[in-house]
């Protein structure tokens, strides 16, 4: 179908956005009301964030997980533009500390003409936490910061 198709190329266009670090179209892909939400008590950890709090998860992101790549395994789309919901299940890989990084998450959004309303995800955070002692191990700190809250940092 036309639309699940544009919808996935919309959605592999964010992630390579990501891959490159170019953080302002990724976010142009996100609704102003856009909340996000990444389970786990982890650095990457946030709950119902929303504006400018979308953009420092990602910024931690690309500091913590440099230069990821994204695999698609498998996406499902349902509904008309004007409501539509996507779920994923993606692979991510990158490199810690000189080590090989790989990880799964399942994705889940509501999509709006194009733009994310919602975004929830649910990754295998056993593993992330095995990848963050060994950044803090290395001198990281930011991998220990609790989870991001939806209020700015003072």
């Amino acid at each position: 179908m036309l639309i699940t198709r544009i919808t996935r190329a919309i959605y592999e266009r964010g992630f390579r956005a990501l891959e490159r670090g170019d953080l302002d179209s990724l976010l142009k892909q996100f609704d102003e009301r856009c909340t996000m939400t990444f389970v786990g008590d982890t650095s990457l950890g946030a709950g119902a964030l929303t504006g400018p709090d979308l953009r420092r998860w990602f910024e931690r992101f690309g500091r913590l997980l440099p230069n990821p790549r994204f695999e698609i395994q498998r996406l499902l789309v349902s509904g008309p533009p004007w409501r539509q919901r996507l779920a994923a299940h993606v692979r991510i890989h990158s490199t810690i500390n000189g080590e090989p990084y790989e990880n799964q998450f399942a994705h889940f959004l509501v999509i709006r003409w194009g733009r994310v309303l919602e975004d929830f995800v649910l990754e295998d955070t056993q593993r992330w936490e095995r990848a963050c002692k060994r950044l803090v191990e290395n001198g990281v700190a930011e991998a220990a910061e609790p989870p991001l809250d939806a209020h700015p940092p003072n």
